[in-house]
Formats: structure tokens, C-alpha cells, sequence
């Protein structure tokens, strides 16, 4: 049994709460993965996501405004289902606060207007849920067994696909690393099949290219044209072997599909799909030439001559400059899977997959003497592509030849490994980060931090709603090049009311910093007070 955030409220160990519904109806049907109780305001990194959390509110009715805000985004950043708030005593009513907050992001509050025991509510529901977690590993288990037993038998790609598409009634697919059709199945009644579109970037399943005819399971061939199912059309899963990329499994489920079934069944059979592919489709020795160019890079850059030999392997010309950029997810992500296809419009690339949850790339511009203006337009254009809530793409700086490839793409990984960065999907620019990541290192924090207290130290002594929005507002102003009137437009003020802001922190800093040699100092106090927390 799947519980979604509407059947939880709806369940008769909370329902005598009256739970009522503030905002976030249109996240009902989020899937309840736990039921967990806290009055502690920083909770969210205790949480791994998908949890409805209970409180009493209690440190709701003690926290400021901002701790209000912060809290609901936390939790929605965390990608927790909801959060039940009981109501009465010292929290009479739902701070307004909180609700905008929540608003913004549809994120669920729900208001208990009768106490519960939320020991007894987590007791219940969660015994559920640890029931049906049990009977997943179950039948997870018989999948890999099926498959194991296929395998032995000689079996390869299509008779472990066939395994998946009859356990779990889902149409399948696997995908070469360009994206031409391996095999593919679907229900032998046609269950769970819905008409699948070509592929969006045109590559081979746009034209029912295949290597073979397409099953359907125990129903003999299904000619391609009558089902082209496309590589970005599903729940897709990267397989990789020493790092490179050799295939996707695709699953395209109906929309009432119990997800993280699938996704537990997607994961056994890669595993499976990996050994059939070993046999049948080897990565050849370009791909784990450049995984292993990729996997030094990333690792110290200590073998500048070994890395210009694969780099010249594989095509790269070793004085050509070179971008590095490294991406990570949080979860399954279409984007981790589309992104190396996406690099490879703007010139040669290396990619190297070190985990289903991360792709590290080397990028050759085509255009030696507009490359960075190439670059440029690639940060540009993934930001513009990047849509995901689970992803971080870091793009490193642009380095001269291929021999500096570590440096490119070691800024990038750094990007995505800051210690002072929570995860926060969205595109990176190593270069704007270039000061912050080195004045953050260890060995330079109290540096850090010391120029923060000598540059900001009045605006940080004030009341903190007042001290966050003084400082908020320099810092964009900074970023506009001191535009006044730019600096309004983003903030949405009145020129008016910028300006009284802008007043009252140029009197606490001693004056106006424009134009003088102490804008640099700040702007970086800035900056490093944001990273800093």
C-alpha cells in the first residue's frame, strides 16, 4: 500500500485532529514515505525527504518572522510531503508568515485542530508503510532472482528486459549511449502501454531505428512503428560500466503507477542489464578512454602527460583549451541524463559517471579563438535548460590546453562539494565563485570570516530582520555595478525606498563605498557573509 498525503490526513489515527488544508492542494497526492514528530526548528537535514512532519508548533509560536520563512523552506528544499501543525495553546492561530512562505512553493501546511497523540499516529502509519516497504523488498527480490536465472540460461538484454515488463506490468525500453533502441517491451495485454512520442532531440528513436524486431512479452513482435517508445519519454536510469556510459533503461508508467515500486524494480534490473551488456555490448575503447581522461582530471590532475594522451586517443586536441563542468542530483534526474548530449552541440566531450547520481564532463570547444565567448553562452543556455529541483551543474572556467583540464574541472566539482552549501539546484559559474571558494578553505575560514566581522561589523550588530535586509540590499546593488535604478527593479522598490535603505547602511559603513578602494572589500565581506550562513 502507497499512502499519498490526502489518504494519510484521511487515515482514522489522524483524522480525529480535523486536519484542515492550508496551502499546498495541489500537492496532495505527494507520495508519505514516513511519519516523523519534531519541535525543533532545524529539522529538515535530519530528514531525507518524502516525510509528513507532525509539531506541535510550539517553536513556531517562539521564532521570529524570518525562522517562520525558513523553516517552510527548509522543509520544501529537503522535499519533505507536508508539514501538520497542531493549533490552540501558544500558537492560537497559523502565523501568516509562514502560510505566504508555504504558498509560494505549494508547499503543504496543514493545520490540527485537535491534539493527537503523534506517537500513536507514527506508530500506525508507519507500521503500514514498514509492511509495505517489506512486501517491495519481496518482490524485488523475486525480479533479481527471474533475471539471475535468465541470465544463466544464456539469456541478454531483451529476456532481462521481458523479466521487468512481466513483473511489473510497465512497458520498458533500453537505450544505447546515442540514444538508438536496444530492446524494448511492453504488457502482453497491452497494460500500462500509452502512445510514446519520437525523441525530443532527434537522435535514433526518432526514425524506429532498432537493432532487432521489438517484443512484446509472450506475444511474439510488435513492428516498430506501431510503438516507438523515446529515450526521454519516461523514468530513465544511466547504466554505466567502468564509468562510461553504455546505456538508459526507460520505464513509461501510467500515472496512478506506485513510482517507488518501479523505481526499486529499476534498480535491481540494472545490475542484471550491466552483465548482458558486458557480453554483448562492451564499452569500446574510446568511451573508457575517456572515462579514464575524465576520472583523472577529476581526481589531482597529477598526470598531465598520461591525460594528453588519452585526451589525443580520443580525438581531443591536447592545445585546444578545455571546460570542465561536473553535475550532481539528489535523485533520479532526466537532466543528469540529457546533459552530456547537450555539451557535445558546443564540441567534443569526455564524459566519465562515477555514480547514478553524478556525470563529469571535459568539453573541447569547436572555436579555439570564440571560446570563451562560447562558454559564456553556455552558462547562459543550460541555465535557460535547467529546470530540475534535484540537479547542480557547475560550469569550471575556461583553461588553455588540455593539460589544464584538472583545473577546469576540479573548480567545478568544488563548486558542487562546498561544505558552506547545502545543496541547491541550478547552474554554477566557477568563476563568479573563484574568491569564495578560495577564501572558504580551511585554511583560510577565519580569514574569512575575519574580514566579514571587519567589514560588516555595525550592519551585523543590528535587530536581524533589519540587519539581513540592509545587507540584502547592498549586495544586489553591488551585483548591478551601483545601478540604482536596477537595483529597485529586482528588489521591487520604490527609488524612494532603496535609497532611505541605501542611506541607512552607507551611515553604519561609514560612508558611500562607491567608487572608492573599499568597494572591493565589502563586495567580497558580501558575498562571503552569504556562503558563510
Amino acid at each position: 500500500m502507497v499512502m499519498s498525503l490526502s489518504q494519510v490526513l484521511a487515515h482514522p489515527s489522524i483524522a480525529p485532529a480535523k486536519p484542515r488544508v492550508l496551502t499546498g492542494s495541489g500537492s496532495l497526492e505527494r507520495t508519505v514515505r514516513w511519519i516523523h514528530s519534531s519541535e525543533v526548528l532545524e529539522v529538515a537535514p535530519l530528514l531525507r525527504g518524502g516525510e509528513l512532519l507532525l509539531t506541535g508548533g510550539t517553536m513556531l509560536a517562539r521564532a521570529s518572522v524570518d525562522e517562520q520563512r525558513a523553516y517552510v523552506r527548509s522543509l520544501a528544499a529537503r522535499g519533505v510531503a507536508g508539514v501538520a501543525i497542531e493549533t490552540g495553546g501558544r500558537l492560537p492561530v497559523m502565523p501568516a508568515p509562514l502560510l505566504q512562505e508555504a504558498a509560494a512553493t505549494d508547499f503543504p501546511v496543514v493545520e490540527l485542530r485537535r491534539v493527537v497523540p503523534f506517537v500513536e499516529v507514527a506508530e500506525v502509519i508507519n507500521g503500514a508503510l514498514v509492511n509495505d516497504s517489506v512486501v517491495r523488498l519481496r518482490s524485488a527480490g523475486a525480479l533479481s532472482h527471474e533475471q539471475s536465472e535468465a541470465l544463466a540460461e544464456g539469456g541478454g538484454v531483451q529476456e532481462v528486459l521481458d523479466a521487468l515488463v512481466r513483473h511489473t506490468s510497465t512497458p520498458a525500453a533500453v537505450f544505447d549511449a546515442t540514444d538508438r533502441l536496444i530492446a524494448a517491451g511492453r504488457p502482453a495485454d497491452g497494460a500500462g502501454a500509452r502512445p510514446m512520442g519520437g525523441s525530443r532531440d532527434g537522435d535514433g528513436a526518432e526514425d524506429g531505428r532498432h537493432d532487432g524486431p521489438v517484443p512484446m512479452c509472450g506475444a511474439g513482435p510488435v513492428p516498430a512503428q506501431s510503438w516507438r517508445p523515446a529515450p526521454f519519454d519516461g523514468m530513465g536510469a544511466r547504466l554505466t560500466i567502468r564509468g562510461a556510459h553504455v546505456a538508459t533503461l526507460v520505464l513509461y508508467p501510467d500515472t496512478d503507477a506506485d513510482v517507488e515500486t518501479l523505481e526499486l524494480a529499476q534498480d535491481r534490473t540494472i545490475e542484471a542489464l550491466k552483465l548482458a551488456l558486458l557480453r554483448s555490448r562492451p564499452p569500446g575503447p574510446r568511451e573508457l578512454a575517456a572515462s579514464e581522461l575524465v576520472r583523472l582530471a577529476a581526481a589531482d590532475g597529477t598526470h598531465p602527460q598520461r591525460i594528453r594522451r588519452l585526451g589525443e586517443s580520443i580525438g581531443f586536441s591536447p592545445d585546444a583549451p578545455v571546460i570542465g563542468v561536473a553535475a550532481g542530483a539528489t535523485g533520479p534526474s532526466e537532466e543528469l541524463r540529457r546533459l552530456a548530449n547537450l555539451l557535445s552541440r558546443y564540441g567534443p566531450t569526455a564524459v566519465d559517471a562515477p555514480s547514478p547520481l553524478a556525470v563529469h564532463v571535459l568539453l573541447a570547444p569547436r572555436d579555439r579563438v570564440a571560446a570563451a565567448n562560447l562558454r559564456a553562452r553556455l552558462v547562459t543556455d543550460l541555465a535557460e535548460w535547467h529546470t530540475s529541483d534535484r540537479t547542480a551543474i557547475a560550469v569550471g572556467p575556461l583553461m588553455p590546453s588540455l593539460q589544464d583540464a584538472a583545473l577546469s574541472l576540479g573548480a567545478a566539482l568544488e563548486c558542487l562539494r562546498r561544505p558552506t552549501l547545502a545543496f541547491e539546484a541550478g547552474v554554477l559559474d566557477a568563476t563568479e565563485l573563484s574568491a569564495e571558494r578560495m577564501l572558504l578553505h580551511d585554511e583560510l575560514r577565519t580569514s574569512a570570516e575575519r574580514l566579514v566581522r571587519e567589514q560588516l561589523g555595525l550592519l551585523l550588530a543590528l535587530r536581524h530582520e533589519e540587519s539581513e535586509l540592509l545587507l540584502a540590499t547592498l549586495e544586489k546593488y553591488f551585483e548591478t555595478g551601483f545601478n540604482k535604478t536596477r537595483t529597485a527593479a529586482m528588489l521591487h522598490l520604490q527609488r524612494q525606498s532603496l535609497y532611505a535603505r541605501l542611506q541607512r547602511a552607507f551611515d553604519l559603513l561609514g560612508g558611500d563605498p562607491t567608487g572608492t578602494p573599499r568597494a572591493l572589500a565589502l563586495h567580497l565581506a558580501l558575498r562571503l557573509h552569504r556562503q558563510l550562513g
